[in-house]
């Protein structure tokens, strides 16, 4: 008697706990799905942002495409007009920025809309005069991001914005040079860097015109 109440007490227990499980699904579907509406019922844009393409010989000890990728995806993200997702576990061998589109639909139709590429094209840190030690004057943080919005809605994906944003920030004097192998991304202290204060503006920038593309080619 006591083996079969054992049993049947162990038999309620994986019962229970499946269910949790499967709620725990649900729900998590359920706020993906959520997400993906506004209040109104309007569906939202979905956007794949593939990781950023690093073109420049900007020497740092993280991954500069990581970084800007994560940052423009949360701004992408954050004002709640548009879902996001991001794609850095896809590889492709084709240049996303050519004329050859074909391809696109392949790796992102049908769940998602809309395709975004970026490339970093320039990052680099100009002495304002190159007569004077770089140890004693100010520099400039030039950067620069290629944009490409595909539009997979159609059978035949569509370039709906290629641009190029520029961003340059200024390096006083006393905060060159910064240790970047000191002053890592994601701590405290590079939030606050030159280089951190400038990757934030270049996100928020980048996001912003992705952003307004996004919402006027969905609307029409």
């Amino acid at each position: 008697m006591i083996p079969n109440q054992l049993l049947e007490d162990f038999r309620m227990r994986k019962i229970a706990m499946l269910a949790m499980g499967l709620l725990a699904a649900a729900c998590g579907r359920g706020g993906d799905e959520e997400a993906r509406f506004h209040d109104d019922g309007r569906a939202k844009p979905v956007v794949a942002v593939a990781a950023m393409i690093d073109t420049t010989s900007f020497e740092c000890p993280w991954s500069l495409s990581e970084e800007l990728t994560s940052r423009v995806v949360k701004e992408l993200a954050t004002p709640g007009t548009i879902f996001v997702k991001a794609k850095n576990d896809f590889s492709y061998t084709d240049n996303p920025f050519t004329g050859d589109l074909s391809w696109i639909k392949g790796q992102f139709a049908p769940s998602q809309e809309f395709a975004v590429f970026l490339e970093l094209v320039k990052h680099e840190e100009v002495a304002e005069k190159q007569n004077v030690s770089s140890q004693e004057t100010a520099h400039n943080l030039n950067m620069a991001v290629r944009l490409r919005v595909v539009d997979l809605r159609s059978p035949t994906p569509k370039v709906v914005l290629q641009e190029i944003v520029r961003e340059s920030y200024y390096i006083p004097k006393s905060l060159f040079p910064t240790d970047y192998n000191q002053v890592v991304w994601g701590s405290d202290e590079f939030r606050s860097s030159p280089m951190g204060i400038a990757h934030s503006r270049l996100a928020d920038a980048v996001a912003s015109r992705l952003n307004d593309y996004i919402l006027l080619a969905k609307s029409r």
